[in-house]
């Protein structure tokens, strides 16, 4: 039998219907694509009956078991694993995507056989007019961002054009890629593993192009609260991880000591204004697991960075996610740094970090 053209990857946890709705408008894109497609949805050990209400809801779906939560990265590499299209679509069960998504993404990623990745155009649900992300890129301080958010859709470009990578929660991805670059990295658990991965496949030369054409609705902070400890920690955290994986020497050389005084003013940022220590303890994990992912990381060659954007920009980021911030349960425990969420991940780094 033949493989199927792609296959849409869906990680669920604790919200089922959320992803039944996220399920339903996917298949109906689907349906669109010449080649066959498949969906596997990975149930991360939500232990409330999740896997059933999907197999009911969903039947077309292929539903895997996990045994327990093990973040967003490990849940879609197992659905990776368990799929055979050419083409991966990564779907988080919190985005609505429109009936010609697919089509559009993969139209886009078939410009070129050097084309590794598609980025589609990610607006806010509570706020259709308004872009969530438009693609993402990576500033010379290794902080990640989406570009054009907050922006009015209008300010879009309407023809497909270069990005430096996707944003996570609505991503085509070639499998050839995935395959070269080492997957997703598992040990992230969740937040910034887009970024890791797109940084990864830059230094290998794959490309990313935004398919403007393929509009896609997050319902931004359905499973990850905005502001959330958890949520702070991770990117602290994974902040870290990620530059030490992927900064080259010349990079560090050079703006080490500018990453360094941003970071101290984010964290004092949020200390001050958030009550929390969340970001603080993030990074100082990641800076203990530093020389762990710089000896695992590969070769590592300086890429096209955008020019740092700075505390301004940070501030007009968060400004526009709290706006459009919804309430969250995709976590089942306080972020202490030591949760057992943390134990997972911090054991799976030792395997995984070389990715």
């Amino acid at each position: 039998m033949a493989a199927p053209r792609i296959s849409a990857i869906v990680v669920n946890y604790r919200r089922a219907e959320m992803t039944l709705a996220c399920l339903r408008a996917l298949d109906a894109a689907l349906r669109q694509v010449e080649g066959g497609a498949e969906i596997v949805v990975v149930d991360n050990g939500s232990g409330d009956g999740s896997p059933a209400m999907l197999r009911e809801g969903a039947p077309e779906a292929q539903v895997v078991e996990l045994p327990e939560n093990l973040g967003f990265p490990a849940g879609a590499s197992e659905g990776i694993r368990r799929s055979t299209g050419e083409w991966v679509f990564l779907v988080n069960n919190d985005v609505i995507v429109d009936e010609r998504a697919a089509v559009e993404l993969l139209a886009a990623g078939e410009q070129s056989p050097e084309i590794g990745s598609v980025a589609a155009q990610m607006r806010f649900a509570s706020d259709p007019g308004v872009i969530n992300s438009a693609g993402i890129g990576v500033d010379r301080l290794g902080v990640a961002f989406d570009r054009l958010l907050g922006a009015p859709v209008t300010h879009s470009e309407s023809e497909p054009v270069a990005v430096f990578g996707a944003c996570g929660g609505a991503a085509l991805h070639r499998r050839r890629m995935l395959d070269e670059v080492g997957g997703m990295d598992e040990s992230f658990f969740f937040a910034l593993d887009d970024a890791d991965l797109a940084w990864r496949a830059r230094m290998r030369g794959w490309r990313c192009v935004y398919a403007p054409g393929a509009v896609v609705h997050h319902h931004h902070g359905g499973t990850t609260r905005h502001g959330s400890d958890l949520k702070y920690f991770h990117v602290g955290l994974n902040r870290v991880r990620t530059v030490a994986k992927n900064a080259s020497p010349r990079l560090l050389r050079r703006y080490g000591l500018a990453m360094i005084g941003y970071d101290l003013a984010y964290v004092g940022f949020v200390a001050l204004r958030e009550r929390t220590l969340a970001p603080v303890r993030g990074r100082l994990r990641g800076i203990r697991e530093w020389s762990l992912y710089r000896r695992g990381g590969a070769e590592r060659v300086d890429v096209d960075l955008a020019p740092p954007r700075g505390p301004r920009a940070a501030l007009a980021r968060r400004s526009v996610w709290l706006a459009h911030s919804g309430r969250s349960d995709y976590v089942e425990a306080s972020v202490d740094g030591r949760s057992q969420i943390e134990r997972n991940a911090e054991g799976r780094s030792r395997t995984v970090a070389a990715r």
